[in-house]
């Protein structure tokens, strides 16, 4: 008899809002010069699901919701000869309770291949996708230098799986955490106080209704290594982090791009949701899964009128989460919602806005030093992972959701937009007021 597990309250948020309309879905997709060869990552994938049992499990329903493992299960890859360099392909539908929540979509011409990966939010975090794609490259590199029968990461007994939803917290250290989630507390209460507003007014799809725009839809920047290194100095020298100086810049893209197509409002709250890693410091052993939470930063239009203030605010608040250890309380919210019947499906499925935008940040791409590189960049067999895209899920009222990825020295700013709401040249204006603050960041006029 396989094994089974219960489904976390936070995986369970998951599918909850997952619908049609609105697919929880995550993407990544790695450019390569050379043709990556079939078999070879065939197997790659292969060897790589066995110690990621999430992104191979379905649903089962009886007594609950469950976690099933089937014993084999072959990864699901479409193959294409055509142009690269074009769109994403068209998202693939996942139904949990009938196929493992990975997809996966290669296609090559005579010197490049192009290798996207669709995840089901429910099995996996960004972090965690990191972490699968670092297996498989590596696992392709083995195949390639010694054959099918080299070693793989081992597999790992999901049994091992059943505390993942604790975060690491054990009774003593909950207790310890609990007078800091006070000041979490009145945050919730601010935060169900305000009303925060689309980025640009719309009417969300009923749940059952799919989107005829293309699915996904990316905007891309790149910075290159002197660029990117600007960038870092600019936060050192203005003591805060890359990330909240990103954050700061990407509030004042979108008050302008408001501003420019008359959605500006000084006195509307904007409130961007960020993902927060959760794993720690065990984080190498931990195979694909969700250990993520959310903390939320509302700024008002009137904010944008004093640069350095706005990214002070930013700051001192991200220093009151890590003090207080704050992004514990979404996920406590989740839980306490989850013990009561219905309440957190009608939560999550409530139509409103509850989030502006999502700012999602992933750790360096393909870090491990067992891979070989040029200037960064990873070779994988008899090729090089020259770029990488990746794109976070859409809400309903939140058409716009920006994720950074650092790979081979270099930041990569990837928007994902809804088609239905967001035109392509509207999305490249944003992300052109995006990149346009960060060079004036990274480069300030003389006085």
């Amino acid at each position: 008899m396989s094994k089974t597990l219960r489904l976390t309250p936070f995986e369970r948020c998951m599918m909850f809002e997952h619908c049609a309309a609105y697919p929880c879905y995550c993407f990544i997709r790695l450019h390569f010069d050379g043709r990556l060869d079939r078999s070879s990552l065939t197997i790659a994938m292969h060897a790589a699901l066995q110690h990621h049992p999430l992104l191979r499990a379905i649903i089962k329903t009886g007594w609950g919701k469950r976690w099933s493992f089937p014993d084999d299960t072959e990864p699901s890859i479409i193959w294409r000869e055509g142009t690269t360099g074009g769109p994403l392909p068209p998202a693939a539908d996942i139904d949990l309770f009938r196929e493992p929540g990975l997809k996966t979509f290669v296609v090559r011409d005579n010197t490049k291949t192009e290798l996207t990966l669709q995840f089901h939010h429910a099995c996996c975090d960004g972090n965690g996708i990191a972490r699968f794609i670092e297996d498989v490259m590596v696992n392709y590199a083995r195949v390639c230098e010694n054959g099918p029968g080299c070693d793989h990461p081992p597999t790992v007994d999901v049994s091992s799986l059943a505390t993942r939803g604790a975060y690491g917290l054990r009774f003593w250290s909950t207790l310890k955490i609990l007078p800091g989630q006070l000041v979490g507390l009145l945050g919730a209460i601010q935060f169900w106080g305000r009303k925060p507003k689309s980025v640009i007014a719309h009417q969300a799809r009923s749940r059952d209704q799919s989107s005829p725009s293309p699915y996904p839809s990316l905007a891309a920047f790149r910075f290159d290594k002197a660029n990117t290194l600007a960038l870092r100095k600019a936060a050192i020298e203005q003591n805060v982090s890359l990330n909240e100086l990103l954050i700061r810049d990407f509030f004042l893209a979108l008050w302008k791009w408001q501003q420019d197509h008359d959605q500006y409002n000084d006195q509307h709250w904007i409130r961007l949701m960020i993902p927060i890693d959760m794993r720690n410091k065990s984080y190498r052993s931990l195979p694909a899964m969700n250990q993520v939470s959310s903390i939320f930063l509302d700024r008002r239009g009137s904010d944008r009128t004093d640069r350095d203030q706005l990214l002070r605010s930013i700051r001192d608040e991200m220093a009151v989460i890590r003090k207080f250890q704050l992004r514990y309380t979404f996920l406590f919210f989740i839980n306490a919602l989850h013990r009561i019947p219905t309440a957190l499906r009608k939560s999550v499925q409530r139509d409103e806005c509850k989030t502006s935008a999502i700012f999602s940040c992933v750790r360096k791409a393909l870090w491990r030093d067992s891979l070989p590189r040029q200037d960064g960049f990873v070779r994988v067999g008899d090729t090089t992972i020259v770029d990488i895209d990746g794109l976070a899920p859409i809400r309903p009222h939140n058409c716009l959701t920006m994720l950074t990825v650092k790979y081979a020295h270099r930041l990569k700013l990837n928007l994902h937009y809804d088609a239905d709401f967001v035109t392509p040249a509207q999305a490249d204006e944003l992300m052109h007021l995006f990149v346009s603050n960060l060079n004036e960041t990274a480069h300030p006029s003389d006085p």
